[in-house]
């Protein structure tokens, strides 16, 4: 076995000493209610399930940092409303208090963007509720993995880059993790000789360096395209954390435990991809009915004069259908693929620099200008447009207004961009996964849509008018109900007691 996997194999855990945190299920009342309102909130953000705990951490901070005062309250009331909602149990308030009274006056200071540090916060509280530390320690050897295939002599900061490609991609981090995941590794290299206030503006420097460079996504690409064995790796150890040592020692033992995970997780992987895709749509229906009743249907009255029900409907209906298309055609992969998978797997674990040479990549800061390259972007210039003028000039022909053709626009642009994220769900258990002419050339049709739509969604994420009702003007009020209940109860249930004796 390769030095880099005994150095994994001696970090990890093996299950023991795993602090146990399964909120169990309630008559409470209170929790009930709270419980409705996060599902009916986290429907109106498309989000991965990993990442909603950590979100709804950053609500409830950035909406108790305006309206109450003093870190030891607002913990408290984090506390309270992650047990509300079962996000977790009641056992963390003082580890949580401690940590914000860390960075509670940086924050108020102003010295840093106030979002990007309450979002690192987050997820430094995030991870202090996940009983297991092992996840990240897959990340590092991915990372490693990864490092050792691409070579990158003339980039600086190859290291940061890949790091955050890696984070993104294999561990699925958010923005706001990937700023975390970065302080620790400058807290860790700095020790005691840095305060925290000069290590966050480091980590603001290189967060910033990170994730605005243009090699990013190509790093990202790469890491993609290796993610099914090492997601295989950890899906092993964590299916079976006392078993796995020994599995790595035996070739017939690793390969068959990673055919029995294998077949596991990709059961699952249906259910993540339909419930992603209900997510997406109920995402999409929501935004919709917003529209048409602030814009389109408005709108459409004041330039028109009259609403066209046709181009209403099919602009309430087409993008449901549209998207179920997309993603009834997703397939995971096959027995061939499956093996492969495990067999890289193997290797990895066994021999990890024996990488083959057609693997090896070469990243270069300068972009490439042959003849052919700016051939192809020619092509993808005159494509863009073109694919948005027949998509117009269709509509048209069938009585749309301007109005209803900006709107179908809008949203078969960002079913389409959700479609193609739940496509790459599907692709985390593929190893290299094969380019087929037709998908080739519905992708080359879709490219321009797909990232009109990626530009749209960061858009409406911003400007989401229902987040801001629901977080500002219907959350304070409902949860501040919420605690008088709460307390309430507690009350009733105090003096039922002391009557009965």
């Amino acid at each position: 076995m390769h030095a880099a996997a005994e150095a994994l194999l001696k970090s990890l855990n093996f299950g023991k000493n795993i602090r146990k945190d399964s909120p169990k299920e309630t008559d409470d009342p209170v929790g009930k209610l709270a419980q409705v309102y996060e599902t009916a909130r986290n429907a109106l953000e498309y989000r991965a399930q990993h990442l909603v705990r950590r979100a709804a951490i950053e609500r409830i901070l950035k909406r108790e940092l305006v309206f109450s005062s003093g870190s030891k309250r607002i913990s408290e009331i984090l506390v309270q409303e992650l047990r509300w909602a079962r996000y977790t149990s009641a056992v963390h308030g003082e580890e949580i208090q401690e940590l914000l009274e860390k960075y509670y006056e940086l924050i108020k200071s102003g010295k840093y963007d106030r979002e990007w540090l309450v979002g690192l916060v987050s997820a430094e509280i995030e991870e202090k509720l996940n009983p297991n530390s092992d996840y990240q320690k897959f990340t590092n050897f991915a990372f490693h993995v990864m490092k050792h295939m691409i070579r990158a002599e003339e980039i600086s900061n190859i290291d940061l880059l890949l790091f955050a490609a890696v984070d993104k991609t294999y561990s699925q981090s958010d923005n706001q993790q990937i700023a975390f995941h970065i302080f620790k590794l400058i807290s860790k290299q700095a020790g005691e000789d840095k305060s925290t206030e000069e290590i966050l503006t480091t980590t603001w420097d290189y967060y910033k360096k990170a994730l605005s460079n243009p090699l990013l996504n190509r790093l990202m690409i790469l890491v993609r395209r290796q993610l099914g064995p090492m997601t295989l790796i950890r899906d092993m150890y964590f299916a079976r954390p006392a078993e796995f040592e020994k599995s790595v020692q035996n070739e017939e033992d690793f390969k068959n435990l990673a055919k029995w995970v294998l077949s596991d997780q990709l059961s699952l992987m249906k259910q993540r991809m339909s419930t992603a895709m209900w997510r997406s749509l109920t995402y999409v229906f929501l935004t919709k009915m917003l529209f048409a009743l602030i814009l389109e249907v408005p709108l459409e009255k004041w330039i028109g004069g009259s609403v066209k029900y046709v181009a209403l409907t099919i602009n309430t209906l087409f993008p449901v259908a549209f998207m179920w298309i997309l993603t009834a055609g997703i397939k995971l992969p096959g027995k061939t693929s499956q093996q492969k998978m495990i067999e890289r797997a193997w290797e990895i674990m066994e021999k990890f620099d024996a990488t083959a040479e057609e693997e090896e990549v070469e990243i270069s800061s300068e972009a490439r200008t042959s003849t052919t390259l700016k051939f192809f972007y020619a092509i993808y210039a005159i494509l863009f447009p073109a694919i948005f003028v027949l998509i117009a000039w269709g509509l048209i022909r069938i009585g749309f207004g301007l109005i209803s053709i900006v709107v179908f626009v809008f949203f078969l642009s960002l079913v389409t961009f959700f479609a193609y994220r739940i496509r790459q769900t599907a692709q985390i258990y593929s190893y290299k996964p094969p380019r087929e002419l037709g998908s080739s050339l519905g992708d080359m049709l879709l490219l321009p849509i797909v990232a009109v739509g990626s530009m749209l969604s960061r858009g409406v994420s911003r400007l989401n008018f229902l987040v801001f009702v629901f977080d500002f003007i219907l959350e304070a009020p409902f949860k501040i109900i919420l605690r008088f209940l709460d307390a309430w109860f507690s009350f009733i249930s105090r003096k039922t007691e002391e009557a009965v004796g």
